[in-house]
């Protein structure tokens, strides 16, 4: 262990493997593949590390010290989505651990991967067997939560919606209940559109439990709601005083009129399409800019958007012809220079990373769709340099936490890794992608992609 602590991983490696040549008891064989496995664990090298872990637990004869070797397995190989290595050492945890916590927690991540995996009906039949017995009270709560969570799977949203009330209100002021709010609250944006109801939910997962780890993520959506409904009362001031004029008027508007509107209607698009998921309405909001004709530097920001939005839908005829009329109409801006740059159909440009990263980072304050591009087009030309470990963690690190869309903070955080793997983004990407991972197989968050 000296060699590995100096950092020589692979000598540290050899020199404890010979030692399997010496006469030794099943408990010092065991130590050995526990030390392996330790090695292993540190260089990431996770799957070796597990291997190791197993053939030290098949060796320890103690149940419950072969207990907590097997949990440590299932516990690392649910973190990393290995669902078959830690469904097995879950049930050798319920079978070895002489901790009734352990075992318990045995019983219900079991069920969780039943349903991760789509075994539907037999996690449904083994919480609802385990909601009848006593023994399992203790986790009665996280139990009721997993049957919510396999309604919404399975599209139940009615038994769902029940369900996530019932333990809001049976459960009060556990980890539990706090989630629930916060699912409550998904619903009530995601299938009934109604915001003042998401609001009273997300501002209850504080109140109901200060360890949830939904507290942040309702503290985000909290945020949006509030901007969404100020930005909407703004639309609605506008509009009225739209529809009192004649079409004629409209024309009439001041230069500073044709900014606030613009600003008002673009910002009700971003946040439809890119907080809500609610793609068709915010291109109206979109559509409406070019409607009025407003001559402000939106307008042709609102055509590229709506390119954006539509190539993000697969649309690419469409999004194609809205690029067409901005190199046609507006040339001379970044916006031209942005599509140019990304589709040699359009034009035949040399690509910088550096470069294309500072024009990126001036422009994210003013125009985050033209600047979100220009991030996306660095790493898909260049998977080298230091610029595209900075452009993949900067759009990892928006999709996180600005956008909450956690299926490209992912994908972009693996992209990190893959290309990165010794970069100081790699390190932070690594941390985070344990934290997303047990998010989502913990709770299935209903998030927005």
């Amino acid at each position: 262990m000296i060699k590995w602590k100096e950092g020589k991983v692979q000598p540290a490696i050899n020199e404890l493997s010979g030692l399997f040549d010496n006469k030794l008891s099943s408990n010092n064989k065991a130590k050995i593949y526990l030390s392996i496995a330790e090695i292993y664990f540190d260089q990431k090298m996770i799957s070796l590390s597990m291997d190791n872990l197993v053939k030290a637990a098949e060796l320890i004869r103690d149940p419950n010290e072969k207990g907590q070797i097997y949990y440590r397995i299932a516990d690392i190989s649910f973190n990393e989505n290995d669902f078959t290595r830690a469904l097995e050492a879950y049930k050798l945890v319920i079978k070895n651990s002489q901790s009734k916590k352990q075992i318990q927690e045995g019983h219900l991540k079991s069920v969780q991967i039943y349903r991760l995996q789509g075994n539907l009906e037999l996690a449904t039949k083994s919480i609802k067997n385990m909601l009848l017995d006593e023994n399992y009270s203790s986790i009665h709560s996280d139990l009721e939560l997993e049957l919510a969570k396999l309604y919404l799977q399975q599209k139940m949203l009615v038994e769902a919606k029940n369900r996530l009330e019932s333990i809001a209100q049976d459960y009060k002021n556990t980890i539990a209940s706090a989630e629930a709010y916060y699912l409550l609250g998904q619903y009530a944006i995601n299938d009934d559109w109604d915001l003042d109801a998401a609001l009273k939910y997300f501002q209850m997962v504080p109140k109901e439990n200060n360890q949830s780890l939904f507290i942040e993520p309702a503290k985000v959506r909290l945020k949006e709601i509030n901007a969404y409904n100020s930005t909407q009362l703004k639309f609605t001031e506008w509009m009225e005083r739209l529809e009192a004029t004649d079409s004629t008027e409209v024309k009439q508007l001041t230069k500073e009129d044709e900014i606030a509107l613009s600003k008002v209607l673009y910002s009700m698009a971003e946040l439809e399409v890119f907080h809500f998921d609610r793609r068709d309405s915010g291109i109206k909001y979109l559509d409406k800019i070019i409607e009025l004709s407003l001559k402000t530097l939106l307008l042709p920001k609102a055509l590229y958007a709506k390119s954006f939005i539509l190539e993000e839908a697969g649309e690419d005829s469409l999004a194609f012809e809205l690029k067409k009329q901005i190199i046609n109409e507006y040339s001379k801006t970044d916006y031209a220079l942005a599509i140019m740059k990304a589709d040699n159909t359009f034009n035949t440009l040399d690509f910088n990373s550096d470069k294309n990263l500072v024009l990126a980072e001036k422009e994210w304050l003013d125009e985050p769709f033209l600047a979100l591009n220009k991030y996306k087009e660095i790493i898909e030309i260049d998977t080298l340099s230091e610029s595209s470990a900075k452009a993949a963690y900067f759009l990892a690190y928006q999709y996180d936490y600005k956008f909450v869309k956690v299926d490209s903070a992912l994908k972009y955080y693996e992209w990190i890794i893959k290309h990165h793997e010794n970069s100081e983004q790699s390190l932070f990407s690594h941390r985070r992608l344990l934290i997303l991972n047990k998010v989502i197989t913990d709770s299935t968050v209903i998030s927005v992609n």
